[in-house]
């Protein structure tokens, strides 16, 4: 348990995911079946658009932009600016990092989705 906690907000998952399955037997009782449906499938894609923009906040994209010389800038200056591609090169061959904001949201955005395609099959 200790190493689910390290990796998911296990509280607020277990949450969302209660209302999810509330919302699932609402609409598999007849409460608007369509629209519980179509409202879980949204929420689920926002769960994982939130888990995207996560991944690409940590991906290092704007690492090693190219910095061009400055009117009046001398070469011995600009090549005491210049950025090493090494550098660059170690911090954009790391692996992609996923936090625990993004595996929860990961998990609840697909446990949604699961739930609608249930719901309309």
């Amino acid at each position: 348990m200790e190493k689910l906690q390290r990796h998911y907000y296990v509280k607020t998952v277990a949450f969302f995911q209660f209302i999810g399955l509330l919302c699932f037997f609402l609409g598999i009782l007849g409460f608007k079946r369509l629209q519980i449906a179509d409202g879980l499938f949204m929420v689920g894609l926002l769960g994982i658009c939130c888990t995207v923009v996560d991944i690409l906040l940590g991906a290092h994209l704007l690492a090693g932009w190219f910095r061009w010389r400055r009117k009046g800038e001398t070469d011995a200056e600009y090549q005491a600016a210049k950025i090493d591609p090494h550098q660059v090169g170690r911090l954009k061959d790391k692996p992609l990092r996923f936090s625990r904001l993004g595996k929860s949201c990961l998990s609840v955005g697909l446990g949604y989705i699961v739930f609608s395609i249930l719901l309309t099959w």
